[in-house]
């Protein structure tokens, strides 16, 4: 089963907390959207299976047709259809990033820049900084909860989005949250620097090979990440033998994705 209410959050950061190694542990982000209602993400850094480390691939200067999609959109929470044509973020299928760039992190080091809160904490507070730039979130929301304060930065009610990572090849564990389309992460725009930057998170306990409708791993979960140079070609359209004459031989030519 997908997640129940897949979206995209579009809203200004305006703090942040850093949780340790005793709680769950997330990089927690305050938002509020232009309507004056508060939203906390909820980021994973650390997995709940062996490995712990996740896996990330940062873009700063993130260029992909996905940006043009969300336009239009309004400012707080938009829930997304499912399927492609549309914003939606998808690891294995949207062409979003070479997921052989991924690397791993540990959750939270001593010291600076060494840790996955400490990469998070370099994108987020630049937008914090900058009021014109506006956070987007992609995930499954939860709330709002009319009587209960939110338990990080306490504004009532409570609401949020989590999930903001690699939503598909889950272990069994976690294979009900499978689907397609549906996968999180986080882009923000610097409108005064015309740039986004792209932030995306995956478990390596997932696997990259899923099934085209359910979402689920295609043999065993071993976190296997294609390599370099070895991606795969997906054709997604093909015109064969149309009506009418058509005297020339019938070929297929493969563009591997930039």
């Amino acid at each position: 089963m997908p997640l129940k209410t897949y979206g995209v959050l579009i809203a200004r950061a305006v703090d942040t907390r850093r949780e340790g190694a005793d709680d769950t542990p997330h990089y927690q982000i305050h938002l509020t959207d232009e309507h004056g209602t508060n939203y906390r993400a909820a980021v994973n850094v650390l997995s709940q299976q062996r490995p712990s480390e996740l896996l990330y691939f940062v873009s700063e200067d993130f260029r992909h047709p996905v940006t043009a999609r969300l336009e239009g959109l309004g400012s707080g929470w938009n829930t997304l259809p499912p399927g492609p044509g549309g914003p939606n973020l998808d690891y294995v299928r949207g062409n979003l990033f070479d997921p052989a760039r991924m690397r791993k992190l540990p959750a939270d080091l001593e010291g600076p820049d060494n840790d996955l809160a400490d990469l998070l904490d370099h994108s987020v507070r630049r937008a914090v900084a900058d009021p014109e730039a506006r956070v987007y979130l992609f995930g499954e929301r939860w709330g709002p909860e009319p009587r209960a304060k939110d338990k990080i930065f306490g504004f009532l009610p409570g609401n949020g989005v989590h999930d903001i990572h690699m939503n598909q090849g889950n272990s069994r564990r976690f294979r009900d949250d499978d689907g397609v389309w549906q996968d999180g992460g986080m882009l923000i725009h610097f409108p005064a620097q015309s740039r986004w930057v792209g932030v995306f998170l995956a478990f390596q306990s997932q696997s990259w090979e899923t099934d085209d409708v359910t979402g689920h791993a295609i043999g065993d979960v071993d976190g296997t990440r294609p390599v370099p140079g070895t991606r795969p070609v997906r054709i997604v359209a093909a015109l064969v033998n149309p009506r009418g004459g058509d005297p020339e031989a019938e070929t297929v030519t493969p563009r591997p994705r930039p």
